[in-house]
């Protein structure tokens, strides 16, 4: 029997057949991946959005929903801008992890399209009440008599996505003017940290600021009353709080107390409310407001971010 010879070409055909295929090619992949997504108060999110990807060098590329993958894209860099679209009742608060990302060959990239509900924040009065304990809803009086505390209610909230945070910029108002009774009334600076509390947790005041009439001022400094004069006593503060919790805001305006100034006489007070001489009947008008704002964002109702108690008479009694 012959033995059939192989020639010596189709075994080096073969043979570079067989590399050709082990070998990786030398150019490789010059693209990837890139993924668009977005969520609605951190909760995955799918609906109409109009954006547009744009390469370092080269054309946009448009794009009109999300989550959508968009394949074969040159591996450079490149940046994702919002145009329109997104959840109803929504704003865009930015695009997540940055919206410019290098691309590498074979790799994948996602931008995230981070939507946060429309925040609406707003205050409303309460109630007066006289040392923590409210009065009838809408008096029209308040009698009284010194060593007590005269202190106000509201409620406040502010809509959006539950749980997420929210730093508050809010001033509250006192005006007093005496009608009746002997002169040299006088307001003494407290200032109690304590003054202006919030309920429930969790939230934290950052600080607080004193005014007479719009002006700044410091513990220890005082203003005469004029009688049938206003005077305006107003608190500055900041505030981290949470969307979505009903707070009850409370604020110990005054103090009462006869004689001398006494630093310390009434506990968690902003002003000291010093009566001259004792024997008499004082008698105010007062009413009290309350004004807040969202630091660093929009508030897309501004209409109910301040509210103003109705006036009543304060009357204090001084025993001799």
């Amino acid at each position: 029997m012959k033995k059939r010879l192989i020639p010596m070409y189709s075994i080096l055909a073969i043979a570079i057949v067989l590399l050709a295929a082990f070998v990786p090619s030398c150019g490789g992949t010059t693209t990837g991946t890139i993924d668009v997504k977005a969520t609605l108060c951190g909760i995955p999110w799918q609906g109409a959005v109009n954006y547009t990807l744009t390469p370092t060098g080269g054309s946009a590329t448009n794009g009109t929903a999300v989550p959508t993958t968009h394949s074969s894209m040159t591996a450079t860099t490149w940046t994702c801008a919002y145009v329109s679209g997104g959840p109803a009742g929504a704003f865009l608060n930015g695009i997540q992890p940055s919206a410019s990302q290098s691309l590498v060959a074979g790799g994948t990239i996602t931008f995230t399209f981070d939507f946060e509900l429309n925040q609406d924040a707003a205050i409303k009065f309460v109630v007066w009440s006289v040392d923590g304990e409210p009065q009838n809803q809408q008096p029209t009086m308040i009698e009284t008599m010194p060593c007590h505390i005269i202190d106000a209610h509201f409620k406040q909230w502010v809509k959006g996505c539950e749980g997420y945070n929210v730093t508050m910029n809010e001033t509250s108002v006192l005006n007093i003017v005496q009608t009746a009774g002997p002169p040299g009334v006088v307001v003494y600076v407290v200032d109690d940290w304590c003054a202006v509390n919030k309920t429930p947790d969790p939230q934290h005041k950052v600080s607080q600021v004193p005014s007479f009439d719009g002006v700044p001022t410091e513990k220890g400094k005082n203003v005469t009353l004029e009688l049938g004069l206003p005077t305006v006593l107003d608190v500055k503060t900041v505030w981290n709080l949470v969307k979505g919790v009903n707070y009850t805001k409370a604020i110990n305006w005054f103090g009462i107390s006869f004689g001398m100034i006494e630093p310390g006489a009434h506990p968690c007070v902003l002003f000291e409310l010093v009566l001259p001489i004792p024997a008499a009947q004082y008698t105010f008008t007062i009413f009290t407001g309350a004004e807040v704002g969202i630091i660093g964002d929009t508030d897309v109702d501004p209409e109910n971010n301040h509210d103003t108690s109705a006036p009543i008479q304060l009357v204090v009694n001084v025993p001799g």
